[in-house]
């Protein structure tokens, strides 16, 4: 393989050479050089990938999916074609139309900052929904180019190709909708919208990262054959019982000294046991070391006790809650009270690491790995403190005692799901590195690219934008920006019209299609794809522990059985004898110890077709089994139509709240409703009725109360019975309590009453529910670090994020007194006082810091 890259390489560069000649030719028509030839350049840095194995990996799976994501991508073509023949359709020539003033009929009317497409002049003949212009100043005419420079335009198949790509990005596409709306009206408007959003964004987009998760799983399986899961499975097991044996002499030890029965004699051969190591074991010498042995059981002892952990673990909390109060503007006595708790928590932490050392040894106490982080944290924070008190000032080390935060991660001892959750994510971090490096190389040849296309040509009338590729610095920012999707359509906007507009270099979009394609749906989705691999592992290692705690316990439980039954010949002297006993989850087979979850499927299929049987309890301990009220009630709910009855209903139900006014609470069509929701409301008492009656409340396996969708059902009727009441009594107590009528809004939750009566509907909000636990493990760690990087931020850049409202200060000392506002040509300037204000986003405090980076994380807006 690597022959074989090296010669096509070679091949290349030979290609390459033989372009230098062609460098002075022009070539004829459009006024397009050969430049873009010796672009080809820009792929030198891809002879790194051969040198690095864990690239390769990451590399073949991308290659490996190409086939599988060449077939996704003509699916997204061929609904591009289709989604754009619609547009010619609906809107060619409809976004050219605009309000044009009456006294220059070349000047544009502005809608605020930017023109807007038009309908007409007249409200009486615009459909609704559409933008009218004001008949006494503006008048609509059809000579504008339209929005963004011409290019966004459903005027032939090219432009509308690329105004429909633009949309399934999620770039933009509101403004395209609106401006459609100002043109033709809102009436009709979203059929074409919402379904190209839902198909081609949601639906075909999303479909890669499916098939990027599966070929880098295969190709992990292939190449290293789970040889990392293999190895961090095999490393865990024997760290457990490394771990295990060496507790048990050291418990063993502990145990023997302590008992009364141990002559002093056997004590002092545990001691010499221990002594022999030592130089000097005799005289005085010898009473220390043993003293010295005894404090240190002592010690060992302590440190593994739970009240030292959560001890600990206290400390590490007191010292989060000291990092997270720090705020910008803070009075003096908190910032002295800071500056002596860090001095304090610094010594315990100090503390701490010496006793632990001390009582384990060092080579055990550095065999953890969080032990290593904190010596390491620890080491620069001490180093940070005597640099700021003997140099003053900081060293820049600060950030570290932030990290001490990390140690919060110590409650994963006692929660396996979350500990190997943490350990994937870690274990994966050669894969990420190897992917990050690849990133970096996807960015510095499209930087390069970017270069040689429109090097110098972002000079456009409003100046050059702060996106532009005149600086290899500012190329590669640019190119992340598009690579994360944010306004990646002004970037091409503005790249377009730098080479001649929509006329003459739309040719130039083809640039920012790929590097969307390429960069953000296939090559960030491999990072989800690398996430859910290590999920997947987290899992295993998970249901791995599970199952082994399972047959610990069984093996004990038959240890236990056969004491007792050893116990009990012993004591009665009779042969044993032979029970025969229902099988229980411990005793038995293998098949039939366990519980799989696929036993809870075979045992609903092996259920007969036709109504259920009656449950043997009474119901409200009243009615028995054959009380006829009951045996009516059980005849009816299972009646073959009983659930479309209901679902139909439910469907009117979720209609007539569709239709309501939410302007006018007393409109005539609200009051209408209002008895249509009596109704529903009384069908689904009654049916709550007859299942209560059928079923019983909740003390008996199987009555209505012990399933989750009942107890919805139940809330939302009682709850809007309530209201009813309050309403029909008209009584004041009624009218005032918004609790009351608040109740109310619960009669949205009905839909959800479909899930039940939909099996395959059920499934997947069954797996959205199961799958609620691994998602809340990922929500910890991601709160973890988002904690930890505001508090880093805060210590960063707390006092930052100010500015001025006169665009021409920068300072607060300059940011004093008055300026002169000039709103336009026509009126007078207007005087206002100079205010220092914060920027809506900042990191003053940890809270707002934590928002911040939150906003930043979603990728919108993120460049301003």
């Amino acid at each position: 393989m690597t022959i074989f890259a090296e010669a096509n390489v070679d091949v290349d560069l030979r290609m390459l050479r033989s372009f230098r000649v062609l460098r002075p030719l022009k070539l004829k028509g459009p006024e397009v050089d050969l430049r873009t030839l010796r672009a080809i350049r820009v792929l030198r840095p891809l002879k790194l990938v051969s040198g690095i194995p864990s690239l390769q990996v990451v590399l073949k799976s991308i290659i490996k999916a190409m086939a599988p994501l060449l077939q996704i991508g003509l699916l997204v073509l061929f609904a591009i074609v289709i989604f754009a023949i619609i547009g010619l359709e609906f809107y060619s020539g409809a976004l050219h139309r605009s309000c044009y003033s009456l006294e220059d009929i070349s000047q544009i009317v502005k809608e605020g900052e930017f023109p807007t497409p038009c309908n007409a002049d007249n409200d009486t003949i615009a459909p609704t929904g559409a933008y009218v212009c004001n008949s006494s100043d503006s008048t609509c005419v059809e000579q504008w180019e339209g929005p963004n420079f011409g290019i966004t335009s459903f005027d032939n198949i090219g432009f509308a190709m690329l105004t429909v790509f633009q949309c399934i990005t999620m770039e933009g596409w509101t403004a395209i909708l609106y401006w459609t709306n100002d043109a033709l009206g809102s009436t009709f408007n979203w059929i074409y919208f919402v379904p190209l959003i839902v198909l081609g964004s949601f639906f075909m987009l999303n479909l890669v990262l499916g098939v990027l998760s599966g070929e880098f799983a295969k190709e992990r399986e292939k190449v290293e054959n789970r040889q990392e899961f293999l190895k961090l499975r095999r490393q865990q097991q024997l760290e457990k019982e490394l771990n295990g044996y060496v507790e048990w002499i050291c418990k063993a030890e502990e145990v023997i000294l302590a008992e009364e029965r141990t002559t002093e004699e056997e004590r002092m051969h545990i001691m010499d046991g221990y002594l022999k190591s030592k130089v000097k074991t005799q005289g005085k010498c010898k009473g220390f070391w043993r003293a010295e042995k005894r404090f240190r059981f002592w010690i060992r002892h302590t440190v593994k006790t739970q009240w030292f952990y959560w001890f600990v673990i206290v400390l590490v909390f007191f010292n989060t809650v000291c990092v997270a109060v720090e705020h910008y503007g803070q009075p003096s006595w908190l910032t002295q009270f800071l500056y002596y708790a860090e001095y304090v928590f610094l010594g315990l932490f100090m503390m701490e690491m010496w006793i632990k050392m001390y009582a384990l040894g060092p080579r055990i106490y550095f065999e953890s790995s969080f032990n290593r982080f904190d010596c390491v944290v620890i080491s620069g924070s001490i180093f940070e403190v005597v640099w700021s008190e003997v140099k003053g000032g900081s060293f820049g080390l600060s950030v570290l005692r932030a990290l001490r935060l990390l140690r919060i991660f110590k409650v994963t001892k006692y929660w396996s799901s979350l500990r190997n959750l943490v350990i994937s994510l870690l274990n994966s971090m050669r894969s990420i590195i190897s992917l990050l490096f690849l990133l970096f190389l996807f960015i510095l040849i499209f930087a390069l690219l970017g270069m040689q296309l429109f090097g110098g040509q972002f000079n456009l009338p409003d100046g050059t934008p702060p996106t532009n590729f005149n600086t290899f610095p500012i190329a590669l920012l640019t190119v992340f920006q598009i690579l994360t999707g944010e306004d990646w359509n002004e970037v091409m906007y503005q790249g377009i019209e730098s080479q001649g507009g929509h006329k003459k270099g739309m040719i130039y979009s083809l640039y920012f299609i790929i590097l969307v394609l390429f960069g953000n749906y296939t090559l960030l989705n491999v990072f989800l794809a690398i996430a859910v691999d290590n999920l997947a592992n987290a899992q295993e290692l998970t249901a791995a522990e599970e199952e082994q705690l399972e047959e610990n316990k069984e093996k004990q439980q038959m240890e236990l059985d056969k004491e007792m039954e050893a116990l009990h010949l012993q004591t009665d002297g009779s042969p044993p004898r032979v029970e025969v006993e229902s099988p229980s989850p411990t005793r038995g087979n293998g098949s039939k110890a366990k519980k799989k979850p696929g036993d809870k499927e075979d045992d609903e299929d092996d259920i007969p077709d036709g109504p259920k049987p009656m449950l043997p309890y009474s119901s409200m301990f009243v009615l028995s089994p054959t009380n006829p009220i009951r045996c009516g009630a059980h005849w009816v709910v299972n009646l073959r139509y009983f659930d479309f009855f209901i679902m139909v209903v439910i469907s009117l139900s979720s209609i007539a709240l569709a239709a309501e006014d939410p302007v006018e609470e007393d409109s005539p069509r609200n009051k209408i409703l209002n008895f249509f929701d009596y109704a529903f409301t009384g069908v689904f008492t009654i049916e709550m009725l007859l299942k209560i009656v059928d079923l019983g409340v909740i003390l008996h396996p199987g009555s209505y109360l012990r399933e989750f969708w009942n107890i919805m059902d139940a809330v939302v009727v009682i709850c809007a019975a309530v209201s009813f009441g309050f309403d029909m009594t008209g009584s004041s107590a009624g009218q005032n309590l918004s609790t009351i009528k608040s109740l109310r809004v619960l009669r949205v939750l009905r839909p959800l009453k479909t899930i039940k009566r939909v099996p395959k509907l059920k499934a997947v909000f069954d797996c959205v529910v199961n799958s609620l636990k691994n998602v809340i493990n990922i929500l910890i760690v991601y709160i973890l670090f988002q904690f930890i990087f505001a508090v880093i931020a805060v210590q960063l850049f707390n006092g930052k994020f100010f500015y001025c409202t006169d665009d021409s200060k920068h300072t607060s000392e300059e940011c004093k007194g008055s300026f002169f506002v000039y709103d336009g040509p026509d009126q007078l300037p207007r005087r206002e006082t100079r205010e220092w204000k914060t920027q809506s986003f900042h990191y003053d405090n940890v809270a707002t810091a934590m928002l911040t980076l939150f906003a930043v994380q979603t990728g919108e807006g993120w460049p301003q």
